[in-house]
């Protein structure tokens, strides 16, 4: 099981490095020899490309020692995946009520403040943590660092999952049954009861507040994606490729979460939504184009922690009667 224990290290272990703050990517010039808390390595948010595919290596790893169980061995370890997964639904949670996408500098004990030391193994953690400073590229390459983890954690889940609930084909439910008058009676019945639904736990936005919807969002898509975008919502056609979102990962996330709880969002549980989420969407700050990840949307989309700082929209009330709202747009000062 040497792959499997190799992967569940890796991503429960924080390496740290203490760099002085004049090393960083970003240098702040005030006090450039004061130290500071440097994940940039374990990330590829600036130039280390080699640690997603690591990760992603050990998972495959990981697999391999997996399929060579029993069953009911394959089932513990599963449990064990599944409660591993919880804690990075937490540290989401926690990372989320500490996050500020305008903050420049974060107070000394971020880091206890959303317990990745009591949650996961952090490597290098200093016990004067007064000293150490912790700036927005630190945060930043946290935040980079667990979609890694939680992405190929997920996957694994996912993979085990299943393995051990196969999905059951049409084809395969027929073949089990005793004769063909059998077959044809319970196909019938089946289309009369359980009617074929494509639509089933997709969301369906209220017409009456698309366009709305759709005009405050659309300076965030290049043309091409916007009418991608505009055509999923309204008719639910799929777009060939993901569409990207250009802005902070969390507002586009806020956004559908809005119009999920004003009911503007219906069809689906928010599982179902945040699903769709990862399977429509990318989203960029700059340079770079970002992945959501399951845990991350989770703890914005499941979760009641107000995550963003500077929403695209407000869904506010008059008379019963939902209306949205643009919101003033804040800027950060900063090379993100």
């Amino acid at each position: 099981m040497t792959g499997l224990i190799q992967f569940l290290s890796k991503i429960q272990t924080f390496n740290l490095l203490i760099v002085k703050k004049s090393e960083l990517k970003s240098p702040i010039k005030e006090d450039e020899n004061k130290q500071a808390y440097s994940l940039a390595h374990e990330t590829h948010y600036y130039d280390s490309f080699t640690y997603k595919s690591e990760i992603r290596v050990l998972k495959d790893m990981a697999l391999i020692d997996l399929l060579s169980l029993n069953d009911t061995s394959l089932k513990r370890e599963f449990e064990q995946l599944k409660k591993l997964k919880e804690r990075f639904k937490l540290i989401w949670t926690n990372f989320h009520e500490h996050y500020n996408e305008f903050r420049d500098e974060y107070p000394r004990n971020f880091i206890f403040s959303i317990q990745l030391d009591y949650l996961f193994i952090v490597n290098n953690l200093q016990s004067d943590h007064k000293d150490i400073y912790i700036g927005d590229e630190f945060v930043e390459s946290l935040h980079d660092t667990l979609k890694i983890r939680d992405k190929f954690l997920s996957e694994l889940v996912s993979e085990i999952d299943e393995i051990l609930h196969p999905r059951e084909t049409f084809e395969e439910w027929m073949a089990k049954q005793k004769s063909p008058e059998q077959v044809e009676d319970a196909t019938a019945e089946l289309s009369q009861k359980i009617p074929y639904n494509p639509d089933a736990g997709r969301p369906k936005f209220n017409h009456q507040y698309i366009d709305d919807f759709l005009q405050l969002i659309k300076t965030y898509f290049s043309e091409e994606h916007f009418n991608k975008l505009a055509a999923l919502i309204k008719s639910g056609e799929q777009p060939a490729s993901q569409l990207i979102f250009n802005g902070n990962s969390n507002k586009l996330a806020d956004a559908f979460k809005q119009l999920y709880e004003a009911n503007l969002i219906v069809g689906c549980n928010k599982v179902e939504l945040e699903k769709w989420i990862l399977k429509h969407f990318l989203y960029s700050n700059g340079d770079k184009v970002n992945e959501y990840s399951e845990g991350w949307l989770s703890a914005i989309i499941s979760s009641d922690t107000k995550v963003c700082k500077s929403p695209i929209l407000e869904v506010r009330m008059k008379d019963k009667v939902p209306f949205l709202v643009p919101t003033v747009r804040n800027k950060k000062n900063s090379k993100y």
